[in-house]
């Protein structure tokens, strides 16, 4: 009985291995990385408050392509600290891109003439203020026309703009991810810089205090 026992137990760990490979491998298979986006450059024109822009699609996945559904792109402008006012919108045509690829495309949106920029208001220390959003959906193609994994992706930035010459400051590509319609205030990170210090005191305090103490 006892190699017939050990010939099950034997069998039993051999197909577990067998399905826990399998099922890794097929982890390692369908899992898939979403493209990054990003505003490459950015110039507001002054006639028509035209926005021209380049963007940046980054393919991560070494061996899957990702076939993109139209993408769309929303710009609006920063009234103050946490108030947006929409500009122009544009759309960029459904494409391909191949596997581990950057892929850039050039676009433009002019602003409606009820939209056009009160650039009195708008300008912040020689600076606009625009707020850039995309949204898209993709899929990821894995054989021949073999598709996989249909999802919605969406992101967004604040990209600060020259107010003179029209162009985006930062001069590296603003990746439009996670980054919250609201523009950081001097006054907020002073005040943060305030309370930390202050923490870092009273902890001091109260750690002589305690040290005095068991003396």
């Amino acid at each position: 009985m006892e190699p017939a026992q050990r010939n099950c137990c034997t069998c039993s760990l051999s197909t577990i291995l067998s399905l826990g490979l399998s099922a890794l491998f097929l982890w390692f298979t369908l899992r898939t990385y979403p493209p990054k986006c990003s505003i490459k450059s950015l110039s507001l024109l002054t006639r028509n408050d035209t926005v021209v822009f380049q963007l940046s699609l980054q393919n991560e996945n070494n061996d899957k392509g990702v076939k993109y559904d139209a993408v769309h792109l929303a710009f609006a402008v920063f009234l103050d600290n946490t108030t947006t006012h929409p500009l122009a919108n544009a759309t960029l045509r459904p494409f391909y891109q191949g596997h581990g690829k950057t892929t850039r495309k050039w676009g433009s949106a002019v602003a409606p003439h009820a939209a056009r920029l009160n650039r009195t208001a708008a300008v912040k220390n020689g600076s606009v203020f625009l707020r850039v959003e995309f949204a898209t959906r993709v899929k990821y193609k894995m054989w021949l026309n073999f598709y996989i994994k249909r999802h919605r992706l969406v992101g967004g930035a604040n990209v600060e703009v020259n107010a003179s010459s029209g162009e985006k400051v930062e001069p590296k590509a603003i990746r439009l991810g996670n980054v919250p319609p609201r523009l950081a205030s001097r006054a907020v990170e002073v005040r943060n810089w305030y309370v930390s210090l202050v923490g870092i005191f009273v902890s001091g305090f109260f750690l002589v205090a305690a040290t005095c103490v068991d003396r």
